[in-house]
């Protein structure tokens, strides 16, 4: 499957290029979202991670490693979020699925 951006949630499964999430809907980088929720669906590992930053190389929004394999984490959010980054192979395994308000 490749990423989706087509609805909400943003589903994506496909890390071998950074993505900026904003830009990949269609937004300026840096535009606001109004984010619900990011969850980290079925990590296989337990040597994996997952990190997602509002910027290249910026402050962390979601940074988790997993515990239980295929054991999926959610971390729900209350307002905007500006801008939404994943660098190349910022995901170990699983998909990201961002849920936006």
């Amino acid at each position: 499957m490749a990423n989706s951006f087509t609805g909400n949630p943003v589903v994506l499964d496909t890390f071998t290029s950074a993505i900026d999430v904003c830009s990949s809907l269609g937004f300026s980088t840096g535009t606001p979202l109004k984010v619900k929720s990011i969850e980290w669906q079925t990590p296989t590992s337990t040597a994996h991670t997952a990190a997602i930053t509002d910027a290249v190389g910026g402050n962390a929004i979601f940074g988790e490693q997993c515990t239980t394999a295929n054991q999926s984490i959610i971390k729900y959010f209350d307002g905007y979020i500006k801008n939404l980054c994943i660098a190349i192979s910022g995901v170990g395994s699983g998909k990201i699925i961002i849920h936006l308000a």
